[in-house]
């Protein structure tokens, strides 16, 4: 018994790292444990390391590949959003543009209604008499005309008068 409480009091005096007494003696360190050399062993960290190699870069491959899943995602976005607003705006621009076809339509058929009134309400014989009785106008004699065709315009500007020498 008396073996058993030294080997207890030196185990306790061997975990508390100092000694009672005037003299301290040199604490015995356990030598390390050397572990025998197997090759199985280190075969097994070694594929253990090419595995957490696979994995991070594995990881990496996974990262790039959601940035760029990400971005090309948000670019389709964006396009479709663009197209959307592109498409109600013609939509809307083609309302307006029928709107104002109908109006141009209604104003043709006004002006063509106001020029029928106006034709209808003028008195060619009337305008004869007048030009003839209080103007004084007669018609051209055949020497008096000169034709003149024009294959440009309409219209004939006169910058002097035209000789007689017909």
């Amino acid at each position: 018994m008396e073996k058993r409480r030294n080997q207890v009091n030196n185990r306790i005096n061997s975990y508390a790292g100092y000694q009672y007494g005037s003299a301290v003696r040199k604490v015995q360190t356990a030598a390390p444990q050397v572990r025998p050399y197997n090759p199985s062993r280190q075969e097994e960290k070694e594929q253990e390391r090419r595995t957490r190699r696979e994995i991070r870069r594995n990881n990496r491959i996974n990262l790039m590949y959601t940035t760029v899943l990400a971005v090309c995602a948000t670019a389709v976005f964006f396009i479709c959003y663009q197209y959307l607003n592109l498409q109600a705006d013609i939509k809307s621009n083609s309302a307006a543009v029928v709107e104002l076809q109908d109006q141009l339509d209604s104003l043709k058929a006004e002006n063509n209604s106001y020029e029928s009134e106006i034709n209808s309400s003028i008195d060619y014989n009337e305008v004869y008499d007048i030009a003839v009785s209080e103007l004084g106008m007669v018609y051209p004699s055949r020497g008096q005309v000169i034709n003149y065709d024009s294959k440009e315009s309409e219209y004939v500007k006169q910058y002097k008068d035209i000789s007689n020498n017909r």
